[in-house]
Parts: structure tokens; C-alpha cells; sequence
């Protein structure tokens, strides 16, 4: 029966068996897998029977949804296959060996690790944080702002150390 390891944190993990023709996944208690965490869409991806393996879908997802790190709406999933809901890893496995199934393992060239001069962020990065980052554009008003408050305090400063030390 195919199954689906949900790796909710390092000592937490869930597996869920496949046993029906289509399974949705989200945060809502009303899917058939319910993931709750901020970075899974209510709804966020369905899991389809054709034949003898599994389509995952998603359902245009905030946060995407990823098999063996690259982003898909829609593929059949191969046993072994680690499939991503928004920050949430699981891996997929079936009956199915790997050489039967939709897509087999690739053949690649051995590669060497290399350390890097700099560090960029990752192609397939996705920031699952629902407060949108700051622009680059400076803001006049909150700089005058500071400015002034910056004078403010040299103000009250140089008034003090004068009435304290009796040069008035």
C-alpha cells in the first residue's frame, strides 16, 4: 500500500497510508491530511489515483509545492520521491520499484563538493513568512524624524550639563 512519511520536526513523524483514490492536503481540519502549519495552504495540494501510482497536484498554493526540491502543479510521484507542502517534508513510497515507475532515477556525473567564496540565496527558495520584506527605498519623513529626535536629545543633554555644573 502506498504510504506518505510526514516529517513534522526531527522526533515527529507521521505516516498516513494512501488508500484512497484522491486525498487532499492542507491546513483546514476538512482535508484528508491536514498539516498544521503556517506554511501550508488551506488547501493546498491533492494527492490522485491513476493506475498503479500517485499524481500529486497542487491547488495554487501560497507556498508551493516541491518533489525532490523542484517546483510542480502537477506530476506522478515515483516510490522514494521526497515531496515538500510548503516547509513540510514527506517521502512518498509504494509498492512500485523505482525502475517500473513513471520516472527513474537519472544517470548524473560524480560531483565534487566545493566551498563557496560567497553565499547567495538558494534557486528554489521560497520565504513562507506571510509579512512581505521591506523596500529598498528610503523614507524621508522617518529619517527627519530621527534626525529631530537625534537633536532632541543633544538638546536636553547640553541643558543639563549646564544647570548641573553651575556655568550659567
Amino acid at each position: 500500500m502506498p504510504k506518505l512519511q510526514v516529517i513534522l520536526s526531527d522526533d515527529n513523524e507521521v505516516t498516513h497510508d494512501l488508500d484512497e483514490d484522491r486525498i487532499t492536503i492542507g491546513r483546514l481540519p476538512d482535508n484528508a491530511l491536514q498539516i498544521d502549519d503556517n506554511s501550508v495552504s488551506s488547501h493546498h495540494a491533492e494527492l490522485l489515483v491513476e493506475g498503479n501510482s500517485y499524481r500529486v497536484r497542487d491547488l495554487s498554493s501560497t507556498n508551493g509545492t516541491f518533489v525532490n526540491g523542484e517546483a510542480v502543479t502537477d506530476v506522478v510521484l515515483a516510490s522514494g520521491d521526497t515531496l515538500r507542502i510548503g516547509r513540510v517534508e514527506s517521502v512518498f513510497s509504494s509498492d512500485v520499484n523505482r525502475g517500473d515507475a513513471a520516472h527513474p532515477i537519472p544517470e548524473s556525473p560524480a560531483k565534487t563538493a566545493t566551498v563557496a567564496a560567497l553565499s547567495a540565496r538558494p534557486v528554489d527558495f521560497v520565504s513562507a513568512s506571510p509579512v512581505p520584506r521591506g523596500g529598498k527605498d528610503k523614507d524621508p519623513i522617518g529619517m527627519a524624524l530621527y534626525a529631530l529626535a537625534a537633536l532632541g536629545v543633544v538638546t536636553v543633554a547640553a541643558a543639563a550639563y549646564f544647570v548641573f555644573s553651575g556655568v550659567v
